[in-house]
């Protein structure tokens, strides 16, 4: 634990996770740092001036260091081979008042443009998700002593990780909320499938970089178990959904409040990669449809304008309301300040545990 506070310049062992889409407002991110934790911008799917605009909101108001999260995957992509699944979603449009698909679609990548944007700012945390950077981009980021962490769902991802010279493992478990990070959908179409305390313990005992454990994480007593474990730190996402300074929507909150802990399912229709959500009628109408979902992008850009839509409509049942297990434990609203006091306090430095 030690190593990652002194490294990362943080009071708390607890890293809020990088969740694109919106969530990851300027006041989360500052608030986390302040807070004394390590606050994270979701820029996977940003723009270099989306991605750069943030970064100067979130420095407006902390001063502590934060992160930018990115995906390591190449997003560029271009087909014509969707009319299938377009007019099914085309039913979801009409129905919701909003513009037909179109016949084809087009995602560019910007991720040598945020790596840059990254350097430029003089950001000094990176997390990646979906793969390992370049040795290009690697080296560059190191070149300017940016720390590296990177998400793991099974111990050869990790391993992988810890070759190509990144500084901090994320052990994600099959208990994580939204997109795990597993590299290959191919050999695991359902994300790869060990629990948390599992992977964090054969982390442990197989790689020599500092862990850090994620998924289904919400309370306090879990945090110190994994500290008494050998975990260096903790990453959350689920219990910052609710946090009042977050993007997340109010037909969203509303979901989350009212889920139980065995609402979620492991889903590809609204990207093409599998994530972990609250059931809810796409879901389930998209599976039982039996057209094939697209792959990650394309699946991901095809359904982004009716989850933008069931958004704005308050319609709770067309848009990926992304949750981990533990979200049947999330009652209420608070601040980032009171998520985080609830889940840490400075004595548990103090805990018995194995040097990290």
């Amino acid at each position: 634990m030690e190593q990652l506070l002194e490294k990362m310049n943080i009071e708390k062992p607890i890293i809020q996770a990088g969740m694109a889409g919106g969530i990851t407002t300027p006041e989360l991110v500052a608030a986390v740092s302040n807070a004394g934790a390590l606050g994270t911008i979701g820029a996977g799917y940003m723009s270099p001036s989306s991605l750069k605009k943030t970064i100067s909101e979130v420095k407006q108001r902390t001063d502590r260091p934060f992160a930018v999260n990115i995906f390591a995957t190449n997003l560029e992509v271009f087909s014509t081979e969707i009319k299938e699944m377009q007019q099914l979603l085309n039913a979801y449009r009409k129905e919701l008042g909003i513009e037909m698909g179109r016949e084809q679609v087009k995602v560019k990548d910007y991720l040598q443009e945020k790596v840059y944007t990254v350097i430029k700012e003089k950001i000094p945390v990176v997390s990646t998700a979906f793969g390992v950077l370049s040795s290009l981009l690697i080296d560059r980021l190191k070149q300017r002593d940016v720390l590296l962490v990177g998400m793991a769902t099974n111990l050869d991802e990790a391993l992988l990780l810890q070759d190509a010279g990144y500084d901090f493992i994320v052990a994600q478990g099959y208990e994580a909320g939204g997109h795990r990070g597993t590299f290959n959908t191919d050999q695991y179409p359902d994300g790869c499938d060990i629990s948390l305390n599992v992977l964090v313990q054969s982390f442990l005992e197989n790689i020599s970089l500092p862990v850090i454990a994620a998924g289904g994480i919400h309370a306090k007593e879990q945090i110190e178990g994994f500290l008494k474990q050998g975990a260096s730190g903790v990453q959350l996402g689920t219990r910052f959904l609710m946090a009042k300074e977050a993007g997340t929507n109010d037909s969203y909150r509303r979901a989350l409040v009212k889920a139980d802990y065995g609402d979620t399912v492991i889903t590809n229709v609204f990207s093409g990669r599998p994530a972990r959500a609250l059931g809810n009628r796409f879901i389930n109408e998209l599976e039982q449809s039996g057209i094939d979902r697209l792959p990650f992008p394309i699946q991901n850009e095809l359904t982004k304008d009716i989850r933008a839509a069931g958004a704005s409509y308050a319609n709770a049942e067309v848009q990926s309301l992304w949750a981990g297990q533990g979200v049947g434990a999330i009652k209420e609203e608070e601040t980032v300040e009171e998520i985080i006091s609830s889940l840490f306090h400075q004595e548990n430095i103090h805990l018995e545990k194995v040097d990290s």
